[in-house]
């Protein structure tokens, strides 16, 4: 249990302080309430100690293409440290961990347990792993500026040993129901424009590639990253693209498609004109300059961040959502949200990342209406659950299978097939639980890939297990009839169910849902599926 809690202020200083807790069995574990009365006025954190040792571990970045992996303790990887700032705080929690502490942002799962917080809705948390294997509970409060002698009320924790599938599954029941998770909707038969075109997408790709959808039972058409004016204006095509986006809009919608479309609503490009015309609403560093959200070659190098502490950034961010609705679009990928939770000066020093990204989500949400349908990426993935339908649970995949381009050490956050299929298959869990869980693109073209006919298998089979969540991302016009049937097999089999991991740390990882097995080898390149007989 919990022991030894301490505050530590925006010096680094430590702090003794009254907390109050409160233990109470909860299903197979143990619920802690914490609040505590504040003796300093500026919070970066509260740290307490537990008495949990783990030897195994699944490490677990806080957003979508954070590492997910299984290790030990020991395997910090110093080097880590050396990435850039931006880097790291994109993906984890506490960037200042990289190279120092392993850690299960939101969620540690080990072999022996679970221990995962409740609610993203105060403040990040994260469960650092000494290199003796010792848990530590950290509530990341940014340097909050509070009144000294105020009641802070925490986010709630959950603890519980034995079975760590088992308990996997039901800690995602319970902080999904804390969350107020939507109602599941439908899963839609997709195809999305990036994994062809990438940003040279053309109004006529989308009108070939939507004949082909319309006479293979397509469901959805989703325009990706490369029809925008600018990163952080999404309101314009660019004079490349061409074609007004309500054009296309009632293209796909008159063919009876829902119409789909890509952006990144936190982000503001350097020089850009939210960057020229809106410096206010960026968040700053303590110099006053805007903060790096991240540096991005394809778009021309750094981007920054929206301040969504800053009533007249939400006013913004609704506006461009509802006109993009009102454009005819009812499916919306939002991208790279971490931006929303960049380290950095907020125009509200009282309110934490955590806090400032839910309530941009929000207001995509408040533009968007409730029935459109939203699926999040590059996010912190419990702050976005009771807001998304939808959450990428992976790093993109690609047409080769072995990462190719990282910050050393975090090779597990790189483009590439293989990642893909081991965060995907790794947060099985979380389908339905917490939202659906998207495991990125299946690939099924026979040209134009580095993928073997075994490894397109594979990433199929792990998206299956995953969700079922399929989305396609090939020009149509290259596939053929046995392509096309590989298809039609993959969307016939999804079982839109939840799912669970029989061992989180066995090579041969086994995902249970319904009557249906699927055991994936990532490193081996096999999945096998089962089905057990109805009685």
């Amino acid at each position: 249990m919990l022991r030894d809690g301490v505050i530590i202020d925006n010096t680094g200083q430590r702090h003794q302080a009254q907390f109050s807790m409160l233990v109470t069995d909860v299903g197979s574990g143990s619920r802690v309430d914490l609040s505590m009365t504040t003796p300093v006025r500026c919070l970066n954190r509260v740290v307490f100690e537990t008495d949990i040792h783990v030897t195994e571990i699944l490490e677990h970045g806080f957003q979508s293409w954070s590492t997910v992996r299984r290790c030990t303790p020991d395997d910090v990887r110093p080097v880590r440290a050396q990435a850039p700032r931006w880097f790291r705080g994109q993906m984890l929690a506490d960037r200042d961990a990289a190279g120092v502490d392993l850690a299960g942002d939101t969620f540690l799962i080990y072999d022996n347990g679970v221990v995962g917080f409740l609610s993203a809705r105060q403040s990040f948390g994260s469960l650092r792993v000494t290199e003796t294997g010792m848990v530590e509970v950290h509530w990341i409060l940014d340097d909050v500026v509070v009144d000294v002698g105020s009641e802070i009320v925490l986010d709630s924790l959950w603890l519980a040993s034995g079975d760590a599938g088992a308990l996997y599954s039901e800690y995602a029941t319970l902080s999904g129901r804390e969350m107020s998770v939507r109602a599941p909707r439908p899963l839609q038969r997709t195809w999305c424009s990036w994994y062809q075109y990438f940003d040279r997408v053309t109004p006529s790709d989308i009108r070939e590639n939507l004949d082909l959808a319309v006479a293979h039972d397509l469901e959805v058409i989703q325009i990706d990253d490369g029809w925008q004016r600018e990163i952080g204006v999404w309101t314009d095509v660019n004079s490349t693209f061409g074609e007004p986006l309500n054009k296309l809009a009632h293209e796909i919608t008159s063919r009876g498609l829902v119409a789909g479309i890509w952006t990144a609503p936190f982000l503001a490009i350097e020089g850009g004109s939210l960057h020229r015309d809106h410096d206010a609403w960026l968040v700053q560093n303590p110099d006053g300059a805007p903060t790096t959200a991240l540096v991005h070659a394809g778009w021309g190098g750094k981007i920054f961040a929206l301040d969504l502490t800053n009533p007249e950034v939400i006013d913004h961010i609704v506006s461009v959502y509802r006109h993009l609705f009102l454009e005819g679009f009812r499916y919306f990928k939002i991208d790279f949200c971490h931006a929303g939770a960049a380290v950095g000066v907020r125009r509200d020093p009282s309110k934490t990342r955590a806090q400032a990204l839910r309530r941009g989500l929000q207001a995509v949400r408040d533009g968007i209406g409730d029935e459109s349908y939203l699926v999040g990426c590059g996010c912190p993935l419990l702050s976005a659950v009771g807001i998304v339908d939808a959450m990428r649970v992976s790093e993109d995949v690609a047409t080769f299978y072995e990462p190719r381009q990282f910050f050393e050490g975090f090779e597990e956050s790189a483009v590439s097939a293989r990642n893909a299929i081991e965060a995907s298959v790794l947060r099985a869990p979380l389908h339905r639980r917490w939202f659906t869980a998207d495991p990125d693109c299946v690939l099924l073209r026979t040209t134009e890939t580095e993928l073997t006919k075994q490894q397109r298998e594979v990433i199929g089979y792990s998206a299956l297990a995953t969700s079922g969540f399929i989305v396609l991302s090939d020009r149509l016009a290259l596939y053929d009839d046995s392509t096309w049937a590989n298809a039609a097999q993959l969307f016939d089999a999804a079982r839109d169910v939840e799912r669970d991991i029989v061992d989180p740390f066995s090579n041969d990882l086994t995902i249970q849902f319904g009557d249906e097995s699927i055991t994936i080898n990532w490193d081996d390149q096999r999945a096998v599926a089962q089905s057990q007989p109805h009685h």
